[in-house]
């Protein structure tokens, strides 16, 4: 039978599967509850996506926290997750890409990531706590980097057949094709962290059509690729009651780097690898752009 696991927070206790035993590492992290905004990448038909930037679009830093050098560790749900052979050096070609480069207007360097980890867990319906949950279990595990590094980003990718419901209940393929939040941990010495994560639907059935007009593998790395520079240049989205502090760089009328180019799609090359993106807005050039 598989041992039971306890992930302590602050004012619940959850659950959680694993093959481990039932005490706990005094070391380990523990959730800060209440943590429980997103920010959203919503559905979109192919045919209604704008072409460049909308008028008066500019993106404005509120002070927040960034990923100037961002590591990516990939978590994908269980071993029927599509394209991880793209995905993992997607995740540490496209931080050393053109794309990154522009993103120096913003603080930002170059990157890396790191081979996905399967996770093994079941292909259900799941909601956002799930996912928070899950990344602080690989955490603990040291199957992933710890968030003590503040460059560290854990995108969530689920497999065929799932359905997640944001905090607010919203659900994937019917409202947002993915997203990413940040939720707060605690160490054993009061130290907190913030653990910026993504989370990523498989983009075949119900989000086929609604996520990008382009093959499903090339949706995927669009779709990816708009939360991974969203997590770069706003990681703490998650944590952020006003149009304000926390917030990093934020355009306070149509959103993050990547709500404001939603869908649109160019190509980036990184490590000699070749992927389709989704342009980012820059304010040098005033528009959306691929490098």
């Amino acid at each position: 039978m598989m041992a039971t696991r306890h992930i302590k927070l602050l004012s619940v206790s959850l659950l959680v599967s694993a093959c481990a035993a039932d005490s706990e590492p005094a070391n380990d992290l523990v959730i800060v509850d209440g943590n429980a905004s997103v920010h959203m990448q919503p559905v979109h038909a192919a045919g209604k996506i704008l072409e460049v930037a909308p008028p008066g679009a500019h993106l404005s830093f509120f002070g927040g926290p960034l990923l100037p050098n961002i590591h990516v560790s990939p978590i994908y749900w269980n071993s029927t997750v599509q394209f991880t052979g793209t995905l993992s050096p997607f995740y540490n070609d496209v931080p050393n890409s053109p794309l990154y480069s522009m993103l120096a207007q913003y603080g930002i360097g170059h990157g890396s990531g790191q081979p996905g980890l399967v996770a093994g867990r079941s292909t259900r319906n799941i909601k956002d706590s799930d996912i928070r949950t899950e990344v602080l279990f690989e955490i603990n595990q040291g199957t992933v980097p710890p968030p003590s590094d503040v460059n560290n980003y854990y995108p969530v990718h689920l497999a065929p057949g799932m359905q997640v419901s944001a905090p607010d209940g919203s659900l994937s393929c019917v409202v947002f094709c993915a997203y990413h939040g940040t939720f707060q941990a605690l160490d054993a010495t009061g130290n907190r962290f913030n653990v910026n994560y993504g989370v990523l639907p498989d983009l075949s059935g119900a989000c086929n059509g609604v996520c990008g007009g382009n093959t499903v593998v090339n949706n995927t790395t669009s779709v990816a690729s708009h939360e991974l520079i969203e997590a770069t240049t706003d990681p703490a989205v998650g944590l952020a009651s006003v149009i304000g502090f926390p917030l990093a760089w934020y355009d306070p009328t149509f959103g993050e780097i990547g709500d404001i180019c939603n869908g649109q799609q160019g190509t980036t090359t990184g490590n000699g690898h070749n992927y389709v993106i989704q342009l980012e807005f820059s304010n040098a050039a005033n528009n959306c752009v691929q490098n």
